[in-house]
């Protein structure tokens, strides 16, 4: 089943998160998830690269996440690791 949620920067762990209502999912490298561009979902790939954060679309587009904008996306449940609260 696919979840409906949001890809964000979150600003205490300078990472990228998914929220989906209130719970917070981590971010793997390698990811696949689908994002939503004018009403349209696309399969996308996430990749982490370096100090940046990058989508490739439908394997032929790719372009880096901006620190101030949040992405609409779906992805599957099997795929959401919750965020971990570790003490170190």
């Amino acid at each position: 089943m696919r979840q409906r949620g949001v890809l964000t920067f979150d600003t205490k762990v300078q990472d990228w998160r998914i929220r989906i209502g209130r719970q917070i999912y981590e971010t793997l490298n390698g990811m696949y998830l689908e994002v939503r561009i004018k009403n349209q979902y696309y399969e996308a790939f996430f990749e982490k690269d370096f100090n940046e954060c990058i989508i490739t679309i439908e394997n032929d587009i790719v372009f880096t996440l901006r620190l101030v904008e949040e992405y609409p996306i779906r992805l599957s449940e099997r795929d959401l690791l919750p965020e971990f609260d570790l003490p170190f």
